[in-house]
């Protein structure tokens, strides 16, 4: 016979994102009267609520037909990465030098949800002095995070095998670890990383080396990594929200023979290739 929905606890959609943001759409742009709307839906009751993070991304993956979801995307309900939102969303950054405001590092733990997030902050005028508070030039993502600890953690072989291949390598290596939540010391040597990183990017992107800049960055800051033996000053990157000038000179000093280093070794080979091994 026919049951009656009372109530519902911890509702999540788990296929549905697309159809839920048309509806959404409609009512509030285009003041559409959806009263008349019906929408298909399964409703799935999961009643051991120990196996919900493990069960839910299985119910995406197999049963998502339409998009293509990536395996990255499966991990979005862990432990582990809902306490580093929760972290991004509290902790603000120092405030960089010349600017008078802190900013915060974003966490996108759920793809697109910086911009849902901006688009909830309401008028046009809070959805500015949101994006200032949380610029998309400091939002990073899950695929983000496998990239800046494997490259400080001297694996640039494996950075090189792509998002989602080191991804997954990372997420192997950490379940594999004594379990431990992060904490706010762990996520700000993590935003040091990144900053890191990034700077890498430029800097390496400026002196146009010839290409396979993506590797360069990733066995340049491995060499550093290793032949400081881990002692370059993250708390001071963070705290600056900068990379100091000594810092940056090594890393021009190390790209170029990190790029040679990759061409001799490849001897005419596909370099890409190479260096994921």
């Amino acid at each position: 016979g026919l049951c009656w929905l009372e109530n519902l606890r911890d509702f999540q959609i788990v296929n549905g994102g697309q159809t839920t943001a048309s509806i959404y759409h409609a009512v509030k742009k285009e003041k559409a009267d959806v009263s008349h709307v019906s929408v298909q839906v399964k409703l799935t009751v999961v009643k051991e609520s120990a196996k919900l993070v493990e069960f839910v991304p299985l119910i995406s993956r197999f049963a998502n037909s339409q998009n293509s979801i990536k395996g990255a995307d499966f991990s979005a309900n862990d432990e582990w990465h809902q306490k580093f939102e929760s972290l991004s969303r509290t902790i603000w950054a120092p405030a960089a030098s010349g600017t008078s405001k802190p900013t915060r590092w974003y966490y996108e733990r759920a793809r697109g949800s910086h911009l849902d997030d901006k688009i909830r902050a309401g008028t046009p005028t809070k959805q500015k002095e949101w994006e200032t508070q949380n610029p998309v030039a400091q939002k990073f993502t899950k695929t983000d995070v496998a990239k800046y600890e494997h490259t400080w953690n001297q694996l640039p072989h494996v950075v090189g095998k792509g998002a989602e291949k080191n991804f997954i390598e990372w997420t192997m290596i950490r379940i594999k670890a004594p379990a431990r939540l992060p904490e706010q010391a762990d996520f700000e040597e993590l935003c040091a990383k990144a900053l890191l990183f990034r700077t890498a990017e430029k800097l390496i992107g400026k002196l146009e080396l010839g290409g396979y800049r993506a590797n360069v960055v990733a066995y340049s800051l491995a060499w550093l990594a290793r032949h400081t033996n881990g002692r370059i000053d993250l708390k001071k990157i963070w705290q600056r929200q900068a990379v100091g000038e000594a810092l940056q000179l090594a890393i021009q000093t190390v790209a170029p023979a990190a790029y040679k280093h990759l061409l001799d070794y490849a001897a005419g080979r596909n370099v890409t290739e190479v260096a994921k091994k």
